[in-house]
């Protein structure tokens, strides 16, 4: 999505107003870890901060629980299918619990959560040399018609392409000349015959592009890229959320990358993302308008921009669109 502005330049991002959602977490002493979705309706799904739920938001402004079986629920792609809405799943399977923020481990999976049944169906983890010393730890699903992609991120840093039928192929990112590093989530970017699959490969500082096939496109690095974390597809720009706290618009072709909210000035406080107190580890002071740790991003059907925040207790945020770019009050949504 390209817009003029007034001066001839050009944007590839809209300008956004700020409001939080509700009901938050913020009191919770558990560290939130999630991703987050949009259906077609506008109700938006995040993670309960201490694992085993989702919570949703009705446009309406309707709160509810959706009890999964899993631990961290870290990526979460919406699906609308024949008829049928499931979530597709990522769970790395570790957890850092309070209050010392120690993990809890478990399997890690990924799969496809029926909405209708509430029928987890995991995904088979590849049987791969590389399995043989790492672990499984699924970060990010995406989707495109029978293709189903995952990112292990945490685990051997490796990305998977599924159909319906079975596991097909693995990306290690050799084939752009550097493996990955962390490929943390993934979109799939495009339309009619044109996608690609966009990997968000964080640990080498850029984003990777590959034909639907596998075939390897190109990459991007760019100065404000720093720490590409999720990713979103909002009419033709992709948004990007960088956990050094920046929400990014990408032109990838282009190679351009524009901040919609920039990046914070000064230097991370001790023991970011939260906050070290003397003899704890506690949630910091967040503000409006000034991003900590953005992790998850989804598009609504509205144009607005969804994040959640990697930080105890979370905080998930709607961006509108506006005619500023100037934070609102700290209104709430809906």
């Amino acid at each position: 999505m390209t817009t003029s502005v007034p001066d001839g330049t050009e944007t590839i991002s809209p300008p956004m107003t700020w409001q939080i959602l509700t009901p938050g977490t913020p009191r919770s002493p558990e560290w939130s870890h999630s991703g987050i979705a949009v259906d077609p309706a506008g109700t938006v799904y995040w993670a309960d901060p201490a694992g085993g739920a989702i919570l949703t938001r009705h446009p309406a402004g309707r709160p509810g629980r959706i009890e999964v079986p899993l631990l961290e629920i870290h990526g979460i792609t919406h699906e609308h299918r024949a008829g049928r809405e499931a979530l597709w799943l990522a769970d790395p399977g570790f957890k850092m619990r309070p209050p010392r923020y120690e993990p809890e481990v478990r399997d890690g999976t990924a799969g496809r959560f029926d909405l209708a049944t509430r029928e987890f169906r995991p995904l088979p983890q590849p049987g791969l040399p590389a399995y043989a010393g790492q672990p499984w730890r699924p970060t990010a699903v995406a989707i495109a018609g029978e293709l189903v992609v995952v990112a292990d991120g945490y685990g051997a840093g490796l990305v998977h392409f599924f159909d319906r039928s079975g596991h097909l192929l693995t990306l290690d990112g050799s084939e752009t000349g550097t493996g990955f590093r962390c490929p943390h989530d993934l979109t799939v970017l495009g339309h009619g015959g044109r996608e690609h699959l966009v990997v968000a490969d964080r640990g080498n500082r850029r984003l990777v592009s590959y034909g639907l096939d596998g075939a390897y496109r190109h990459s991007l690095t760019h100065p404000s890229l720093r720490s590409p974390t999720g990713l979103a597809v909002l009419g033709e720009t992709l948004v990007v959320t960088d956990l050094d706290g920046a929400l990014l618009a990408v032109d990838l072709d282009g190679g351009r990358v524009e901040e919609i909210v920039a990046f914070p000035a000064g230097a991370k406080q001790p023991g970011w993302p939260n906050l070290e107190r003397p003899g704890a580890t506690v949630r910091p002071e967040l503000t409006v308008g000034t991003l900590n740790s953005p992790h998850g991003v989804a598009a609504g059907p509205d144009g607005s921009l969804y994040l959640t925040e990697w930080v105890i207790g979370g905080r998930e945020i709607r961006l509108t669109p506006a005619h500023d770019r100037h934070p609102t009050p700290d209104r709430r949504f809906p």
